[in-house]
């Protein structure tokens, strides 16, 4: 007579598919997918990822580590910023960090904001405030990428040499760059659906919330505040990327090749923008610092996403199990 129960190898099998969630499959094959073409892309402009990590300079990559470190707590000032309602910072820098997890498997930012208004509506806020909070940040957002790159633009203007001619259509090359990238990408009929279907949360709702939030000030310039030091931690951190690669760039002219990268790899339904962001940043590199568009700034955009991308995939899983592990999202 038996004690006790058998386990079979097909109740053990059984056991093994409830442990991996399908959703953690699809988040591993994203990881690995990004990684390969990542990769790929660098090897096939003769910018080997590996190599160049070798070569780069140890002291500018720690700093551009630093730089997109501190990117995260600006993101989680710039969400708390348009909540009236309070809420625990610390988990709101998690809830960042965990979106630079979850946007390798839902392109185009979708990942990121779908994440923030589930952490809003588990602390409680409705979902019509909700989804209009994060709507409000993003159309604020909106508006101040557009004016830094505005300003960035014109600094390369002012700073430009009279002596380089180069430098002189700096500015008219990087227009005419961003109006052809941005009209390809809109071109294609499903990355103009998927661009609308993104909008719609920003304007259904944003305005009354940003009305709501004028009676707190305070608040509300947090939130400006916020927004603003992302593009700059990040732009840091491009920054010392392509100087770990012996450049000696301007930072306005790495600025606009950040903002304008951003701007299109947003519009890019891939992984995390992959190819958008890296193809435009590299581009328009080239046309404001004067570096040759191959390995000169080939190199320091893949390793400022090596560093802003790969490396953030297992702080965000960990970020990611921390916050379901309190019922945060």
């Amino acid at each position: 007579m038996t004690t006790g129960i058998s386990r079979t190898p097909e109740s053990g099998r059984t056991g093994l598919r409830r442990r991996i969630k399908p959703s953690l499959l699809i988040t591993v094959a994203g990881v690995v997918v990004f990684g390969c073409l990542l990769y790929a892309q660098g090897t096939r402009a003769d910018a080997d990822p590996v190599l160049l990590v070798r070569t780069a300079d140890p002291g500018w990559v720690l700093l551009a580590v630093l730089a997109a470190a501190a990117s995260y707590p600006a993101a989680a000032l710039g969400f708390v910023g348009f909540v009236p309602e309070r809420l625990d910072f610390g988990r709101a820098v998690l809830a960042q960090l965990a979106g630079a997890f979850v946007k390798l498997v839902a392109p185009g930012g979708l990942g990121g904001m779908a994440l923030n208004t589930r952490f809003l509506r588990r602390a409680g806020i409705t979902p019509g405030r909700a989804v209009s909070s994060v709507g409000a940040g993003q159309l604020v957002g909106l508006g101040l990428h557009l004016l830094q790159l505005a300003f960035f633009l014109s600094l390369i203007n002012v700073d430009q040499v009279p002596q380089e001619p180069s430098h002189g259509t700096a500015t008219l090359v990087v227009g005419v760059l961003a109006v052809v990238l941005v009209g390809g990408v809109l071109a294609v009929p499903g990355i103009r659906r998927r661009l609308l279907a993104r909008l719609r949360p920003l304007t259904e709702g944003s305005l009354t919330r940003l009305r709501d939030l004028l009676r707190h000030p305070g608040r509300l310039a947090v939130g400006v505040v916020g927004q603003l030091l992302v593009s700059m931690t990040l732009a840091t951190s491009l920054y010392c990327a392509v100087r770990a690669e012996g450049g000696h760039p301007r930072f306005a002219a790495v600025a606009v090749a950040f903002l304008i990268g951003n701007a299109v790899g947003s519009a890019v339904p891939t992984p995390a923008g992959l190819i958008g962001i890296e193809g435009a940043t590299a581009a328009v590199l080239a046309a404001t610092t004067g570096l040759n568009h191959s390995a000169d700034t080939l190199y320091p955009v893949v390793l400022f996403r090596l560093v802003t991308v790969v490396l953030p995939v297992l702080p965000g899983w960990l970020a990611l199990s921390t916050l379901r592990r309190h019922r945060a999202i």
